[in-house]
């Protein structure tokens, strides 16, 4: 049962956050650039040969992912970290892992709720003899999540109170339909009433594709992010926590070009959490040149802007577990 309807859900969230962006525990918190850009540099290693979902080179992808969602204290949901799941690509039986790591909600909280922080890791793996690393697509996303993952463990150590679970999931077979989100949900991971709301973070590595408010000569103070999906409420939390060192440009609109818009905002793991009836944004620096290009490498990140991204939606989610 929900502890409280969505659109309330929302609406507290942004008072909440008006609280809690004041207090000092966020504020000693470490977003590190060189833990992003270590994940991302090991997600595009050639060993990972671009990730194909199915593939035995994918697994060394989820074998990073699992051993640092373990460093970070981040806990298993069951006894692993891996859910496996079979499908089928053509005519071959393959075999799709999910990782998901779960920060528990105090255990003072009865029934909580759960928020799902999701990103992709598998990509197109090699195509014509040529590795397509898929930095951006979707390292990017990946190294965002484990770090606010981390940086959650840290809060909750030092005595912030998560009020909702937080499962983080990084997601096999998006290229084969999103069949790793449909698998999570239709396997019930976790009861799929109880999940408020899922933030996917799908290409959120790069300042290629920024809106017009956001385009100087250089990055700061014009950092910028694009927020699909999201209701007005929602919009407004985005936007109450892009303050101080941590202002964005926010986008909502995908630069106001609705058929883009609507392209972008029905692709991706968080339409299938949305065909459960579960309210859903993806976020992300937008589509560029390298977008499934075998040019999408670690060198196009800006590391500087995935860090202060990183700060933000922070910001974001502990206003809404708090």
């Amino acid at each position: 049962m929900r502890l409280v309807g969505k659109n309330t859900f929302f609406r507290f969230a942004v008072l909440a956050g008006m609280i809690l962006l004041a207090g000092r525990l966020f504020a000693q918190v470490q977003i590190s650039k060189q833990s992003l850009k270590n994940t991302v540099v090991a997600l595009t290693d050639p060993k990972c040969s671009g990730r194909e979902s199915g593939t035995e080179e994918i697994g060394v992808a989820r074998r990073y992912i699992s051993r640092t969602m373990e460093a970070y204290g981040i806990s298993m949901k069951g006894e692993s970290h891996s859910y496996g799941f079979w499908y089928w690509k053509g005519d071959e039986r393959v075999l799709g892992v999910n990782i998901v790591g779960i920060i528990p909600a105090d255990s003072f909280i009865e029934n909580p709720e759960t928020i799902v922080i999701g990103a992709h890791y598998d990509h197109l793996g090699v195509l014509g003899g040529r590795i397509y690393p898929g930095a951006d697509n979707n390292a990017s996303g990946v190294a965002a999540m484990l770090e606010i993952g981390k940086a959650l463990v840290s809060l909750r150590n030092s005595g912030f109170v998560l009020k909702r679970n937080i499962l983080l999931v990084a997601f096999d077979a998006k290229e084969q339909d999103c069949l790793g989100s449909q698998r999570f949900l239709s396997d019930q991971i976790v009861d799929p009433s109880s999940i408020s709301l899922m933030i996917n973070l799908d290409q959120i590595g790069t300042t290629l594709a920024p809106p017009k408010a956001a385009e100087t000569g250089g990055l700061l103070p014009k950092n910028y992010i694009l927020v699909l999906g999201a209701d007005k409420d929602m919009q407004k939390l985005f936007e109450s926590c892009s303050t101080g060192n941590d202002s964005l440009v926010l986008d909502f609109s995908y630069y106001g070009n609705q058929r883009i818009y609507d392209l972008i905002n029905n692709m991706g793991d968080q339409t299938s959490f949305r065909s459960y009836g579960i309210p859903s944004v993806l976020v992300t620096s937008g589509v560029h040149r390298h977008t499934n290009k075998t040019t999408d490498t670690a060198d196009i990140i800006n590391f500087n802007a995935l860090t202060q991204r990183c700060r933000f939606l922070l910001k974001v989610i502990c206003t809404l577990v708090n």
